[in-house]
């Protein structure tokens, strides 16, 4: 992978870390989310004046990746709820990196090379370290299905994504145009189920609301930019150390202490994002 390249999807990642912590952070993670989606689907049907219309095969595929962002959304909002979070959260996102690579094989072709490859797993293996935080609890059954769910899911719209955007070769009209469905899609689910009570927290919490919409947005278009440029696997293994961005977070603004497991998950991580990067 390009450095240039690894080095944007890093800082995507620490934006996906963040607007992660305000969506977790709030009481209705559905609505949370589906305002979220408000921004950043303003910001798609901006856009979509000044970009082409896929071609039919490409609106089938976006048509697939709304069901699967759709998908992640509520596992990631069922996630969010409950103690089990600081295990539900690592094995999410630590499978998703293995499942992408695996499914990126086998759809798309993609092959990574040795070095590459020991990056992806040993990143997994740095997020899925934390698992063994003593402050994590047992999941339950239904924690541990949103969890590969969730995992799951990233993985799978991953795929897809880097497909349509190789299928139509722009990325940014493919991006824009899934936006805009996804958005307008999650946003009517959640008027339909929770009515006015999505239009109320919107309206007083507009500054969380546009704040994670504009992270939310950035992060992503980042992401569907470098899928396609480069392979699935690597982009989903760099954008998930979102979570390790988070855990450092926490140890410097928030003075958690950095524990061995911590500590160690970290320099995995690292380990990882420096193969990747020295085989570009």
């Amino acid at each position: 992978m390009e450095a240039g390249v690894a080095a944007a999807v890093l800082g995507a990642s620490l934006l996906h870390a963040a607007w992660h912590a305000l969506v977790k952070s709030s009481g209705d993670r559905v609505v949370a989310l589906a305002g979220m989606n408000l921004v950043s689907g303003a910001v798609a049907l901006a856009l979509i004046p000044f970009v082409v219309l896929p071609p039919a095969p490409a609106l089938a595929v976006i048509a697939v990746s709304v069901l699967l962002h759709g998908a992640y959304k509520l596992a990631l909002a069922t996630l969010y709820s409950g103690a089990e979070l600081s295990r539900a959260y690592p094995l999410a996102r630590g499978i998703t990196p293995l499942v992408a690579m695996a499914l990126g094989y086998a759809l798309l072709g993609d092959r990574h090379g040795a070095v590459a490859l020991a990056g992806i797993v040993v990143i997994s293996a740095g997020i899925l370290g934390l698992l063994f935080e003593p402050s994590a609890v047992r999941l339950s059954p239904l924690k541990l299905g949103a969890a590969i769910g969730t995992g799951t899911a990233v993985a799978v719209y991953s795929v897809v994504d880097a497909y349509g955007v190789r299928l139509t070769g722009d990325w940014l009209g493919f991006t824009a145009w899934l936006v805009a469905c996804d958005s307008g899609a999650f946003v009517a689910y959640a008027i339909a189920t929770r009515r006015r009570e999505a239009l109320r927290v919107w309206r007083s919490s507009w500054g969380r609301t546009l704040l994670s919409g504009v992270l939310g947005s950035v992060s992503f278009g980042i992401f569907m930019w470098a899928l396609g440029r480069a392979q699935v696997g690597a982009v989903a293994a760099l954008r998930e150390t979102s979570i390790l961005f988070a855990a450092l977070i926490g140890v410097v603004l928030l003075k958690d202490r950095m524990t061995p497991v911590r500590g160690a998950s970290t320099a995995l991580v690292a380990l990882g994002i420096a193969a990747l990067a020295w085989t570009g």
